[in-house]
C-alpha cells in the first residue's frame, strides 16, 4: 500500500477525533478451519485501512503530539520456530520504513508502553472484541486508575473518561474512497468480470453449480485474488434464496443460473450479479421478468448522483418491479397500495444496494444520508418467484434473477465499474453460445 496513502488516512483520523485522545487498533485473530489447521487470514478492515498489514499479532496506537501525527506500532519479529514453519516475514525496521511508523516496539510487552501513551488523554477510541487480552488489561486499568486528576497526583496519570468506539470515526472516513482505493476496486472487479464470462461461456445442462463456482475461483486465483465473499451458483429455484452457497445442485435445461461472485483486490471488494439461461436461451417467462429487472436496475443507475439518497434510489426500484409484476399479472391491484402494504415483499425483498470497499457490505450510515463524489454503492434489485409459491401460475415459478453492478459516485453523476459485463438479454445470449 501506498506511504502517501497510509498518512493521509492517519492525518484524517485524528482531524476527527476529540482533543487528547488516543486511539487503539487490534489486527484481527487468526481463524480456524479445524484443530491447527488455519484460513486464509483477513485482516481486520480498519486496521488494514490504518496500517496496511495484513499481519495477526499486533496493536496499533495513533494520537497526535505537537501536531504531528504519531502512530505506534506492537509487532513482535519472526522467531526461529515461525522461520522453520512458516518463513520468515519483515523485520520491524523494514515495516517502520514500509508503512510509516513513527516507533516499532515488541508485542509481549506492550502493556506498559501503551499505558504511559493512554495515561494523561480524555478520550479512548478502539473496538473491544478482536484482542481479549487488550480488552481486559484495559478493563482493569480503567478499574483501578483514577479517571480525575486527584490531589496530589499529576493529570498526566489519570484514565481517559471516555472510551469511544473507533468505527464512529473510521465509517465516515471509509465512506469516501480516495482514487487509491478507487483503483483497487477497479482491478478486483475487471477480475470478477472475467470470471463471469467465463462461467457463462462453460454454462450448460448437466454440470453442477460448484463447477460454476470453480471455474471461477480459477480465475481470481490466476489473478492472485482471493473471492471477496463466498459465491452464489443459484440454479432454478436455488437463486430465489437470497445467499445460498451450498452450489452443490445439478444444472438443468430451461432453467436460469445467478451468479453472485466476485473477487479481492488487497482488501478491497468488487461485488457483481448476473443470471443468465443454462442452456444458452431465455424462455418467454425468464425474458419477461429479466427485463423488469433490467429496467429496474438501469433507471436506478440512472438516478444516483451526488445529493441522492438510497431512499429515492430504492423507490425508483420499486415502481419498475411492481409495475412489472402488475402487467404480468403476478401481482394485482392499485400499485401505490400494493407499494405501501409491501405486498412486492413477496418477490423483492431486500434493498437495492450498499456500500463497496474494504467490506462487501462496507461501512456506513443508510437513513438519509445525501450520496457524495468518491463513495462506491452497488445497485442490485431481484425478483425471486419461489416455486412453493402457489399464489402465481406455475409458469412463473422458480424464476429467480438478480442484476448486480458497482457503482461510482462522481462529481457530475455516477460511473459504473462493472460497465463491461453484459447484462442485456441479447449480449447474454451471444456470449453463452461461445
Amino acid at each position: 500500500m501506498e506511504l502517501s496513502e497510509l498518512e493521509n488516512r492517519r492525518i484524517a483520523l485524528v482531524k476527527e477525533m476529540s482533543k487528547n485522545s488516543v486511539a487503539i487498533l487490534s489486527s484481527a485473530n487468526r481463524n480456524y478451519r479445524t484443530k491447527d489447521v488455519e484460513n486464509p487470514y483477513r485482516q481486520d478492515s480498519d486496521f488494514l485501512y490504518l496500517t496496511g498489514i495484513s499481519e495477526p499479532n499486533l496493536i496499533n496506537i495513533i494520537y497526535e503530539d505537537l501536531g504531528k501525527v504519531c502512530s505506534i506500532l506492537f509487532r513482535n519479529n519472526t522467531s526461529d520456530h515461525e522461520k522453520i514453519w512458516d518463513g520468515k516475514r519483515l523485520d520491524n525496521n523494514e515495516i517502520l520504513e514500509k508503512y510509516g511508523f513513527t516507533h516499532i516496539f515488541d508485542y509481549d510487552n506492550y502493556e506498559e508502553k501503551l499505558l504511559l501513551h493512554i495515561l494523561g488523554n480524555d478520550t479512548l477510541y478502539m473496538e473491544s472484541g478482536l484482542n481479549n487480552e487488550l480488552d481486559e488489561f484495559i478493563s482493569i486499568q480503567k478499574k483501578i486508575i483514577p479517571l480525575t486528576e486527584s490531589p496530589g497526583t499529576p493529570a498526566y496519570k489519570k484514565f481517559p473518561q471516555n472510551i469511544v468506539g473507533l468505527d464512529s470515526v473510521t465509517k465516515k472516513l471509509r465512506l469516501i474512497k480516495s482514487n487509491y482505493e478507487i483503483s483497487l476496486i477497479r482491478e478486483a472487479a475487471k477480475v470478477s468480470i472475467q470470471g463471469h464470462e467465463v462461467a457463462m461461456k462453460k454454462a450448460k445442462p448437466g454440470i453442477y453449480e460448484y463447477e460454476l463456482d470453480a471455474e471461477i475461483k480459477y480465475i481470481f486465483n490466476k489473478n492472485n485474488m482471493h473471492f471477496a465473499y463466498m459465491s452464489i451458483v443459484g440454479g432454478g429455484n436455488n437463486a430465489c434464496t437470497l445467499h445460498y452457497v451450498k452450489n452443490s445442485d445439478i444444472l438443468r435445461d430451461n432453467d436460469l443460473v445467478l451468479i453472485d461472485a466476485a473477487a479481492e483486490c488487497e482488501g478491497y471488494a468488487s461485488d457483481i450479479t448476473r443470471t443468465f439461461p443454462v442452456n444458452g436461451k431465455f424462455t418467454e417467462e425468464q425474458s419477461k421478468i429479466y427485463d423488469i429487472v433490467l429496467e429496474a436496475q438501469e433507471k436506478a443507475i440512472e438516478f444516483v448522483k451526488p445529493g441522492v439518497t438510497w431512499d429515492q434510489v430504492h423507490e425508483i426500484t420499486i415502481k419498475i418491479i411492481v409495475s412489472g409484476l402488475i402487467r404480468l399479472e403476478i401481482l394485482s391491484g392499485d400499485i401505490n397500495e400494493i407499494i405501501d402494504s409491501e405486498l412486492y415483499k413477496d418477490f423483492f425483498m431486500h434493498k437495492t444496494g450498499h456500500w463497496l470497499g474494504l467490506d462487501v457490505h462496507d461501512v456506513g450510515i443508510y437513513e438519509n444520508k445525501l450520496f457524495e463524489p468518491g463513495m462506491v454503492i452497488t445497485v442490485e434489485p431481484g425478483i425471486y418467484i419461489n416455486s412453493s409459491n402457489k399464489n402465481v401460475l406455475k409458469k412463473w415459478r422458480g424464476i429467480g434473477i438478480r442484476i448486480e453492478d458497482d457503482v461510482l459516485i462522481t462529481k457530475n453523476g455516477n460511473e459504473v465499474l462493472t460497465k463491461d459485463l453484459v447484462k442485456k438479454r441479447n449480449e447474454i445470449e451471444t456470449l453463452c453460445s461461445h
